[in-house]
């Protein structure tokens, strides 16, 4: 556990936050365009799938470290408590989380579980919202799409 523990201590949080902060402004600045020609549709699309596929690769990670720190904390509330009842091991396991020992080495020799585990679910959900825009503009790029061959196949019949 402390291998994965070490693995998620050396996570650049600052780097993380600006990474979402550059990807949510990319998507932002995504828009699906509003004249229907085979060029914008097929610039689109490209743009579609670079932002997509980059944050996929990140949305990775970043489910890989929530779902590493929430199975610490899961082993440390159950596991690694003591107390005379359920509630005092209970309190004794939250009290351990928020000052959890970090391997050697390591400063400062004590991190909070919480306090690492907010800011992991925080990556995780910003990222899992960025590919659910980035999907439904995809979804209206497709409907448009559409459109423009209605409007074709009318034209060619009118």
């Amino acid at each position: 556990m402390s291998q994965v523990l070490e693995r998620l201590l050396l996570e650049d949080l600052e780097k993380w936050e600006e990474t979402i902060k550059d990807l949510e402004e990319r998507n932002r600045k995504l828009k699906v365009p509003t004249e229907n020609t085979p060029e914008t549709l097929h610039t689109f699309n490209c743009q579609i799938n670079d932002l997509y596929t980059e944050v996929q690769y990140h949305f990775a990670r970043a489910r890989r470290n929530k779902d590493a720190i929430e199975r610490i904390i899961y082993n440390v509330l159950n596991d690694l408590y003591a107390g005379k009842n359920d509630w005092a091991r209970r309190a004794a396991g939250i009290q351990y989380a928020q000052n959890y020992p970090t391997p050697p080495g390591f400063y400062p020799d004590k991190v909070d579980l919480f306090y690492l585990e907010d800011k992991f679910k925080w990556f995780y959900y910003a990222l899992d919202s960025i590919i659910k825009s980035l999907q439904a503009k995809a979804e209206a790029k497709i409907t448009n799409n559409s459109l423009l061959k209605i409007d074709d196949l009318v034209s060619r019949y009118s």
